[in-house]
């Protein structure tokens, strides 16, 4: 849902260091792997239970993860492996986070598995909405490679929910409700999405 206002406010406002990165020699692909190399550590930062600062250096996964689109156009070197390669990888990110969380909360595994199958359920229905949109000759919107639609779980909520989960840990099985529920909307609102323009 923040997403794109999210990318747009980037490309205007914060956009200084591509310049400079692509000047270092810098890669996209190098970016996205240090994207994940941080989110990596983040994950074990919060596994040994030092969670605030574990979700400060995701964040700075995340924000890398956001550069290296931006780097990739201002270089004139975005490419189809590139847009897979970025799309494994957070993916393999974002599962990662989920697992250390679910490993310092035993009580909440349940709900960390449902908020996986919420992650599977969400990128499902995006990527087969991207790809078949694609082939029925229909424009979703964005100039990202994957043309992903907005919904009400996105990437920078999740940013929210886990800057929450370590601020207010008390709130921890709250928050993973919501966000479940979050989660699974996004995935009808998508389908719904996916019925009213896929249909011939």
């Amino acid at each position: 849902m923040i997403d794109e206002p999210f990318r747009r406010w980037l490309a205007r406002h914060a956009a200084a260091p591509v310049p400079l990165l692509h000047r270092l020699g810098v890669t996209p692909n190098g970016l996205s792997a240090a994207g994940l190399l941080l989110a990596l550590v983040a994950t074990a930062l919060v596994v040994r239970g030092a969670v605030i600062p574990g979700v400060l250096v995701w964040l700075a996964s995340r924000l890398a993860d956001a550069y290296d689109g931006m780097l990739a156009r201002h270089g004139n070197s975005s490419s189809l492996f590139g847009a897979y390669l970025d799309l494994t990888l957070d993916m393999l990110a974002y599962a990662a986070m989920a697992c250390a969380f679910a490993y310092i909360t035993p009580a909440d595994r349940m709900l960390w598995l449902l908020v996986l199958t919420g992650y599977i359920l969400a990128i499902t229905t995006t990527l087969a909405l991207s790809s078949l949109a694609e082939r029925a000759d229909r424009q979703l919107g964005g100039n990202r490679s994957i043309q992903f639609t907005p919904g009400l779980a996105e990437a920078g909520e999740t940013n929210m929910v886990y800057v929450a989960l370590a601020v207010i840990p008390a709130y921890s099985r709250t928050i993973l409700v919501v966000w479940t529920g979050l989660l699974f909307a996004t995935m009808l609102q998508r389908t719904a999405l996916a019925r009213r323009i896929l249909r011939s």
